[in-house]
């Protein structure tokens, strides 16, 4: 005798609609900053990525307090968007990439009592169900070794930034004054770079950071501070400009309008010339006038010159009917001692206009 027996198989079915499915360790959180070290007072950004995440669902950023016991910092969903809970230390950004979405948290002037565990979570119906954790460290600025490195390198050429004397492998690298991650790794590798990767760069490692300075040769650029300057005669002023150059570029003055030809001007007398610190490829120069004088009245070229090339930049100093004093919306260029000198030339230029 044969039994013929019929199996069924009941799949996805749910015996119990008023019960919620479980969700557990959903691949939804992909990956995560790896943990971040950063000096007291600076900013820092915590960045995870996300897979394909349901509309419905929630997405989080809280700080781990303890055992079940967290702060919710930011919350975000299709629906609403992004709620910040704590603006003025903690702002987040959901951004759409090619590869999905990118769930970021920025604190700002971080202090020792934000140091600690920080996880990106995704929640439904108030569920974790996908979350990865990062851990920050603030560290003290004057416990912590800076070494300083400067790096010049000719434009198109690739160039490899180094850190591999520092232990550990969670080392980073920032641009100095950006928060965004620009690698990972103890060698930051640049290709074929321009002027605009010039900057400081950062290597920052648990319990220490490296700075480097990169300067990328370049022909100087000039941009006066103000390109008319106006003052009244017997009164100090001063033109300047702003010079970037890799390498150091050599800056000269001249005075325009001659039928001779531009002529070059030399430190004497009631005139000098002055250049601050050359500091990661900048400087400002300065004509100064301690007694301004009708034959000084006119216009005048800034130059630069390096290996790479050379600029100019034309500024001009006019009359003015009344003294122009540091303040004035006019601008004299000068400014420190000079004050209180054209203070004093102020007081008996009204004294003499109103036979006081």
């Amino acid at each position: 005798m044969r039994i013929n027996i019929l199996l069924v198989i009941v799949m996805n079915t749910d015996l119990h609609p008023g019960r919620r499915t479980s969700y557990r360790n959903l691949d939804w959180v992909t990956s995560i900053s790896p943990t971040q070290s950063v000096e007291e007072g600076s900013s820092v950004e915590l960045e995870c990525r996300l897979g394909n995440v349901p509309d419905r669902a929630e997405v989080a950023w809280v700080r781990i307090r303890g055992v079940e016991e967290v702060d919710y910092l930011s919350v975000y969903d299709k629906e609403d968007g992004q709620i910040d809970y704590e603006e003025e230390q903690a702002t987040s950004e959901m951004i759409e990439e090619e590869e999905g979405w990118v769930w970021r948290l920025i604190l700002s002037k971080v202090t020792t009592s934000v140091a600690g565990l920080y996880q990106c979570q995704v929640l439904i119906h108030d569920e974790v169900v996908s979350s990865r954790k990062v851990l920050l460290n603030v560290l003290d600025p004057n416990k912590v070794e800076h070494n300083t490195k400067f790096v010049i390198t000719k434009q198109g050429r690739n160039i490899t930034l180094d850190c591999t004397d520092f232990e550990g492998e969670d080392v980073n690298w920032k641009r100095l004054g950006e928060t965004t991650v620009v690698q990972n790794g103890k060698r930051l590798s640049l290709i074929r770079v321009d002027r605009s990767d010039s900057g400081i760069y950062v290597c920052s490692v648990s319990g220490g950071s490296k700075t480097i300075s990169l300067l990328v040769e370049h022909v100087p650029t000039i941009t006066p501070t103000k390109p008319t300057i106006s003052q009244y005669p017997g009164y100090p002023s001063s033109l300047s400009c702003q010079v970037t150059a890799v390498p150091v570029p050599a800056v000269s003055w001249y005075r325009l309008g001659s039928p001779q030809g531009p002529t070059m001007i030399k430190s004497q007398g009631d005139l000098s010339m002055v250049i601050d610190d050359y500091k990661d490829g900048r400087m400002t120069s300065r004509l100064i006038f301690y007694n301004v004088t009708q034959e000084d009245y006119g216009q005048y070229s800034c130059n630069a010159t390096n290996i790479i090339g050379q600029a100019s930049a034309t500024v001009q100093l006019v009359f003015s009917p009344t003294p122009v004093l540091p303040g004035s919306s006019k601008g004299s260029g000068f400014s420190g001692n000079w004050f209180w000198i054209g203070l004093v030339n102020l007081i008996v230029f009204h004294s003499n206009c109103y036979g006081l």
